[in-house]
């Protein structure tokens, strides 16, 4: 073997030892989270993570009739977020504390698990990613929102959905930033008025309601208590943009109102 062909050789060996990505599961659970989001009282915040679920739950939303679609966080309009029961509070979930700076760029997968109460629902999902910075308290940036009409329709016995996946804007997080992830209602169709859909979420694996994201990136988390607003300084309850932006709506409003 020439001392060339042994470095060569050497070199393959070595970048076959580099130890691979691993990818994350982030699951989606339904005890609240410490995380702080703006975005009203009627929201309500729960936690996700990457340990795995141990018991199915649920989210019903109602059905909008007719067509979904610019669907935002913090929207307030009827049938776009998700809600935890028939008519209820929204629901949204934010990570732990990531444990160490990350850049998310891959390839981001759902795994949701849902069905409807009809074939007449005509009932979907979307989702979207955002980042929550420790720095500022507040949600800074979206890393995008699937596809509108892009997930085929529940059916009326639980499923899985795993597409369609999400190519997120490149961002990179430091640690103690969380990770923000919002279902919204989406219609596969019009949507028929006076039914629903339930999200499973939060149970075991490869069963009904083993529902996650799942990262490219290997992720790691710390304890959710780590920066919940209680222990949080002055500096990082500061408004972030998206409560900026809900209070210059409702500036705006008042300003109509006496004018």
């Amino acid at each position: 073997m020439t001392p060339r062909t042994r470095l060569v050789f050497a070199l393959v060996l070595s970048l076959a030892a580099l130890p691979a990505t691993a990818a994350t599961k982030v699951f989606l659970h339904d005890a609240l989270s410490k995380g702080l989001v703006p975005g009203g009282t009627d929201i309500t915040v729960r936690q996700a993570n990457s340990t795995q679920g141990s018991a199915k739950v649920t989210a019903v939303t109602d059905s909008a009739a007719g067509s979904i679609s610019g669907q935002y966080f913090p929207s307030g309009t009827t049938g776009h977020i998700i809600t935890k029961a028939s008519g209820g509070t929204r629901t949204i979930w934010i990570s732990d504390p990531l444990a160490s700076g990350v850049t998310i760029s891959g390839t981001i997968t759902p795994n949701l698990w849902g069905l409807e109460s009809a074939a007449q629902c005509n009932c979907a999902a979307r989702y979207e990613v955002l980042r929550w910075d420790v720095r500022r308290g507040g949600i800074v940036s979206s890393l995008g929102i699937s596809t509108d009409d892009g997930m085929s329709e529940w059916g009326t016995s639980a499923a899985v959905r795993n597409s369609p996946t999400l190519t997120p804007s490149s961002t990179a997080f430091n640690a103690g930033d969380r990770i923000v992830i919002v279902v919204y209602n989406d219609n596969a169709g019009n949507q028929g008025s006076n039914r629903n859909w339930t999200l499973d979420y939060d149970a075991g694996t490869g069963v009904d309601g083993d529902t996650y994201l799942s990262f490219t990136e290997s992720l790691s988390f710390s304890p959710d208590g780590n920066n919940a607003p209680g222990q949080a300084t002055t500096s990082e309850l500061r408004l972030g943009p998206v409560l900026w932006e809900m209070a210059c709506r409702a500036l705006l409003g008042l300003a109509a109102a006496l004018a």
